[in-house]
């Protein structure tokens, strides 16, 4: 697919169709096998250790049969001792092989998982925005924590299980038909009906399609516990704890149902099929029993310890053909949680790096929507053929009702989507033509809401330049209006400010998002509805440190509350994606146009306001910037 924008620059799935290289639909399980032979030796030494353990359970009933045949029967109590010793030993060595094997095999588990995880992760970071929009937050966490370890555990303790049970199955059987033939033949005669193929194939599909449905009402739960998390406080002051509980109960609920649905499956398979297997070793008991009855009459071979030694051997043949059986239940269990791990791995980066990026442009760029056209998907276009400049080291200012398309812009500018038609320039080069990374580090980002990592002050300001000094710090903070509250901090640049910055207060945390991208310097700036939700003291401190943001710098401001742009070089008015004007506050006040009226009827809301709050209803109203003054822009 080529995107018809501009230069007609393909994207990146395009370049891999051209290529011949679209990426195929893979086995999940192999995929994730990747990961294990990173790690060859460790797996190599855990399937050894479980082998090794294996040989010395099989040994097991050997040393019985000696025990009771040579030593029991033939009153030799100078033996016992020994048969007792190396009983013990066999059961010691077992044991043994297995506490190894369970630390090798953590070892491997957690090192694969990180690996995977942080596969998943880097993915995510790199996804586009869009791929955002359409999911909740708490349900991309539990692909990330559950459905990847599900993948893991299945494809590890699987193949681990899975060899030894195979290399089990196969040793007893041997040793079985050896022994004796005939009474083998009745021990694996179920086998066929447990482990044919036809029905694990039908008991697999089933149970990866329930195993689905269980995994996705899992990601729901999660969201919604991760969206009851972070709305706490509204949920608060609307009361709606109890609608809440209700949903929450509702999607548990759901959860509850489709993993009873699932379990209920496994409850028929897994002791139906035991069940069967188990008649195996009742036919040996009858068979086996007349065998050593008659044997016994006639002075044959088939001794009391051959008896017990081979139903010993095969009660523990079941043992394996119970293990290959919760393989597949497993196994169906992780294929589901495996298609959602790899729908994310798979899902592609749409806005990416060119592979030859040309060098970003030097000093202050201009920047240019060239008959730039966009839309969302299942949505009317928001941009159609729509131009406009952006002045190099000046302030340009959106206005305009809600959806006219101010962020639109802003996003495709910062390459948060690409156009559909047309081209967005910097400095006279098409942002697609740019490493995605300089662009994005070059361009400072105030939003309405801003966004503090649970940190300290100084390492949410080191995020835009991590060796910044203290000073740095200081001289940011200071050009931001924030040192003088920062200083009143209980340890001033080392303060917690807790989760997305839930100790201090709005305004509090703009002048640090403001103070961060004054500390990175970049060349451009947007600043999105910056100080819309504070109040107007608050709004007063802000616009005297985006006057010291926005010096020499190309700068996008987007606003709804017209004080804010009043001084801006250009003011550009917005309507369904059309400019309706342009021009400076004063000249557009005098067109008394579309902006004149918004500014009339902003200052007539603002005064109804202030009549209210204050009941002086007699005072003569005065615009916005009459009343609070503000910095340049």
């Amino acid at each position: 697919m080529i995107r018809h924008g501009g230069q007609g620059l393909p994207t990146a799935a395009a370049r891999a169709e051209s290529a011949g290289t679209a990426p195929r639909a893979q086995n999940p399980f192999r995929r994730v096998a990747r990961y294990l032979f990173r790690y060859r030796s460790l797996f190599v030494l855990t399937l050894a250790l479980a082998i090794g353990s294996t040989l010395f359970l099989i040994a097991i009933p050997q040393v019985i049969k000696w025990i009771v045949d040579d030593v029991i029967q033939a009153s030799r109590t100078d033996l016992l001792i020994w048969g007792v010793a190396a009983l013990t030993g066999c059961y010691f060595l077992r044991d043994a092989f297995n506490s190894l094997r369970i630390r090798v095999n953590n070892t491997l588990e957690q090192k694969v998982l990180v690996d995977l995880r942080g596969d998943l992760h880097s993915r995510l970071l790199d996804l586009p925005v869009g791929y955002y929009d359409k999911r909740q937050t708490g349900e991309i966490a539990s692909r990330v924590i559950e459905d990847v370890q599900n993948v893991e555990r299945a494809l590890l303790d699987g193949t681990e299980q899975g060899t030894v049970s195979l290399l089990t199955l196969i040793g007893i059987s041997t040793i079985l038909f050896v022994q004796q033939p005939m009474l083998a033949a009745l021990v694996l005669a179920p086998l066929p009906i447990v482990l044919g193929p036809t029905a694990a194939r039908v008991h697999f599909k089933a149970g990866r399609r329930l195993w689905k449905t269980t995994r996705e009402a899992a990601g729901a739960l999660n969201g919604l516990l991760m969206e009851n998390i972070s709305g706490h406080r509204l949920i608060s002051s609307f009361s709606l704890a109890d609608r809440e509980r209700g949903r929450f109960q509702d999607a548990a609920d759901r959860l509850k149902d489709s993993t009873l649905k699932a379990m209920f499956r496994w409850s028929v398979h897994g002791p139906g099929t035991n069940f069967i297997s188990s008649l195996g070793a009742v036919a040996v008991m009858g068979v086996g029993g007349a065998l050593l009855i008659q044997s016994q009459a006639t002075g044959g071979d088939f001794t009391l310890g051959d008896f017990v030694s081979f139903f010993a051997y095969c009660t523990m043949v079941y043992e394996p053909v119970r293990s290959l059986n919760q393989l597949n239940q497993m196994l169906a269990a992780a294929r589901a949680s495996s298609d959602r791990v790899f729908e994310i791995l798979d899902h592609p980066l749409e806005i990416e790096s060119p592979a030859e990026p040309q060098p970003f442009p030097t000093g202050v760029p201009a920047v240019r929507y060239h008959n730039v056209s966009y839309g969302y998907p299942h949505r009317p276009p928001v941009l159609d053929n729509f131009t406009l400049d952006l002045p190099a080291g000046k302030v340009t200012a959106l206005v305009g009702h809600t959806g006219a398309g101010k962020t639109t812009l802003a996003n495709l500018l910062l390459r948060y989507y690409d156009v559909t038609g047309g081209a967005v320039k910097l400095g006279g080069v098409d942002v697609r033509e740019l490493e995605l990374t300089a662009v994005r580090q070059h361009i400072g980002l105030v939003a309405q809401e801003p966004f503090l990592f649970n940190g300290t002050v100084a390492d949410n300001l080191r995020l835009a330049r991590p060796e910044a000094t203290d000073e740095d710090i200081v001289a940011a903070l200071t050009a931001a209006a924030a040192w003088e509250f920062v200083q009143l901090l209980p340890d001033q640049l080392d303060t917690q400010i807790g989760e997305r910055g839930v100790r201090l207060s709005q305004g509090e945390k703009q002048r640090l998002t403001i103070a961060r991208v004054i500390l990175r310097n970049p060349p451009l700036v947007i600043l999105d509805e910056a100080t819309a939700s504070v109040d107007t003291i608050t709004e007063q401190a802000i616009q005297q440190a985006l006057g010291t943001l926005v010096k020499e710098r190309t700068t996008l401001i987007i606003a709804h509350r017209l004080s804010t742009v009043r001084r801006a070089d250009q003011i550009v008015v917005l309507a369904h994606g059309k400019i309706v004007e342009k021009g400076t506050h004063e000249d557009l006040i005098a067109r008394k146009g579309a902006y004149a009226r918004l500014w009339r009827a902003q200052a007539q809301a603002d005064q109804h306001a202030f009549e209210s709050l204050s009941g002086l209803e007699s005072e003569p109203i005065r615009s916005p910037v009459e009343r609070t003054p503000v910095a340049k822009c």
